[in-house]
């Protein structure tokens, strides 16, 4: 995945098994300069439209009284 940077990869190695993850597992990805909410949800919303493209996607999904994220194969790509 040539396409994202070393942080985005990290972000997308944990949620590579396809099982939720809460939000505290994905900010523990990011180095200590970029931590905190507003820069994980910034990665998020960068990644997104390039795994769209390639027919995936991070999907949130309230579980167990939290938010968890999930890299999911989309039924039909973007570009379709």
């Amino acid at each position: 995945m040539k396409d994202f940077s070393k942080t985005q990869q990290r972000v997308l190695d944990v949620l590579s098994d396809g099982l939720p993850h809460k939000f505290n597992e994905l900010l523990a990805c990011l180095p200590d300069e970029m931590s905190g909410i507003d820069a994980l949800r910034m990665l998020l919303s960068r990644v997104r439209p390039k795994l769209r493209a390639r027919g995936e996607d991070i999907i949130c999904q309230h579980l167990n009284h939290s938010h968890q994220y999930r890299h999911v194969r989309l039924l039909r790509s973007a570009s379709e």
